[in-house]
């Protein structure tokens, strides 16, 4: 009797905490990307000059899509998202910067989001960005 009791508690606590990590998370379904976005735009500067030209890169380390920008002259980008300028989702992203010119002197490591090291997060009340390559 003992052991029948010990499995139904057993077998209660066990749909209880299935129950309760079914509840948890952020609000999201499963799958869901979130695509609630917010303006990003900055500077971008390679050993403390800003790059004239290239394309820079914001891949999220969690859930969500890639943000994309023209770097101008002065190094000044705007990201995109899913329409012109909306920005990036929020939290932690992996930079990279292609697409540069040569007199700019850009190592190849930070064309790729994987070898770059460079990360940014971006915050809800933050717009302006400085992103130094070092």
């Amino acid at each position: 009797m003992r052991r029948h009791v010990m499995r139904r508690t057993t077998a209660a606590l066990a749909a209880a905490s299935s129950l309760l990590l079914s509840l948890a998370g952020c609000g999201s379904r499963p799958g869901e990307v979130n695509t609630a976005t917010i303006p990003v735009q900055g500077v971008v500067t390679y050993r403390g000059k800003p790059l004239t030209s290239g394309e820079i890169t914001f891949e999220p380390e969690s859930i969500g899509v890639e943000a994309h920008g023209a770097i101008g002259p002065d190094g000044h980008f705007t990201l995109t998202s899913y329409k012109a300028g909306d920005g990036a989702v929020a939290g932690s992203h992996r930079v990279a910067v292609s697409n540069t010119s040569k007199k700019d002197g850009l190592p190849v490591k930070y064309k790729n989001v994987s070898s770059s090291q460079v990360v940014v997060e971006v915050a809800e009340g933050k717009t302006e960005y400085q992103v130094d390559l070092p």
